[in-house]
């Protein structure tokens, strides 16, 4: 990359977003840094990656757990030390590179407490429809986002459908505002695509709750007796009324089925050889979640990486790799799609797919916002 620009990101709580920082640091000084409150820390217990020291040299992270309600009813009580703390740790940035540094910002509620960075110097990071996260306050995030999407020189978005909603409300600021998808990281890509896969194997690796379409995958099932299905994930075990009652029955009925399994959590190694060795990779997703519209799922590069056909319903965000992605929706198309797909066929080209995977690895990702910040009218550089 070739760039020793400092980096300074902020709420870096996604293994995305650290990834992305540090591939950076490979090349200059980047300081990540992580919030939560004490509910959410003691809760999740999260941890960070665990880089060789060595081979991240420019790589320093800061963890803060900070007094719940910071960043919501009480973030105006907070306002001066988060300022303070945040234009330290710029300083810290400008005194070991001797410029200014760029700040990353991938949350709304970052607005107040980055007024004092200069315009083109900050990227705000759009990981999701965050209204959809608390809708009570949806007009206060939609306030500070616009806030930051009209000050920041770039904005970057995971998801093309996020990329044009922006753009709609701000199109005085559409040329800052690019698609950044998620990339893969490099021990996803499958050394030997070549080697057969497990016959008649399907398989998802997520979170088993409600953006799945639970009736869809049931009713798949059922048609599908003669494939195996292998979902990998941990379960929502909090119960709720209503139609998430529905959701949870359709699943315990699928999961009872003879040829379905569930492996519950599995570690990190795993995650890939269970990609690796199914037949097929699956996104059963349900359309209509506002969650599944607005994304951009790990799971579509994850899954082109393994080298193997990858079958989902019709995602907006999984129709951008038509080449390597099949979309079927009904039970009938995606029963068929398995089935064939299923089957060993020297007709699919899975290191030509690899090949593709290993165009989009964070390392690319990395290489991209570089590019996109130098080609800033006021350039982040």
């Amino acid at each position: 990359m070739g760039c020793s620009t400092p980096f300074l990101f902020l709420a870096a709580n996604t293994r995305w977003v650290y990834a992305l920082a540090e591939e950076l640091a490979y090349d200059g000084p980047v300081h990540v840094t992580r919030l939560n409150d004490w509910r959410t820390y003691w809760m999740n217990q999260p941890s960070w990656p665990e880089p060789d020291p060595a081979a991240v040299p420019n790589l320093k992270r800061t963890h803060k757990v900070l007094p719940t309600g910071y960043s919501g009813r009480l973030e105006w009580l907070a306002r001066p030390f988060m300022q303070s703390m945040f234009n330290g740790w710029r300083q810290k940035l400008r005194e070991k590179s001797g410029e200014e540094p760029v700040v990353i910002a991938p949350y709304p509620y970052l607005a107040p407490w980055v007024r004092s960075v200069p315009e083109d110097r900050l990227v705000y990071y759009n990981l999701d429809a965050y209204r959809l996260y608390r809708p009570k306050r949806a007009e206060w995030i939609r306030e500070r986002e616009d806030e930051l999407v009209e000050r920041a020189g770039l904005t970057i978005c995971l998801a093309q459908t996020q990329v044009e909603a922006l753009k709609d409300r701000h199109a005085a600021h559409a040329d800052r505002i690019e698609h950044f998808p998620l990339g893969v990281l490099g021990s996803f890509l499958n050394p030997h695509p070549e080697r057969e896969p497990d016959p008649g194997t399907v398989g998802y690796v997520g979170n088993l709750t409600d953006r799945i379409d639970w009736r869809l995958v049931r009713s798949v099932v059922d048609e599908c007796s003669d494939l195996r299905f292998i979902f990998a994930g941990s379960l929502d075990e909090i119960e709720t009324g209503g139609e998430k009652s529905k959701w949870r029955k359709h699943r315990t009925a699928a999961f009872q089925q003879p040829n379905v399994e569930h492996l519950g959590r599995i570690p990190q190694d795993d995650v890939t050889e269970l990609y690796w060795n199914c037949a097929v990779n699956w996104i059963p997703y349900d359309t209509d979640h506002p969650f599944n519209r607005a994304a951009c799922p790990t799971k579509i590069m994850d899954g082109i990486a393994s080298g193997r056909p990858v079958v989902s319903t019709d995602v907006p965000e999984c129709r951008l790799y038509p080449e390597w992605i099949t979309i079927a929706d009904t039970t009938a198309d995606i029963s068929s799609a398995l089935r064939t797909l299923a089957q060993t066929s020297t007709e699919h080209d899975g290191q030509a797919q690899v090949a593709f995977a290993r165009q989009h690895t964070w390392t690319q990702r990395a290489d991209r916002f570089l590019s996109l910040t130098d080609a800033r009218p006021h350039a982040v550089s």
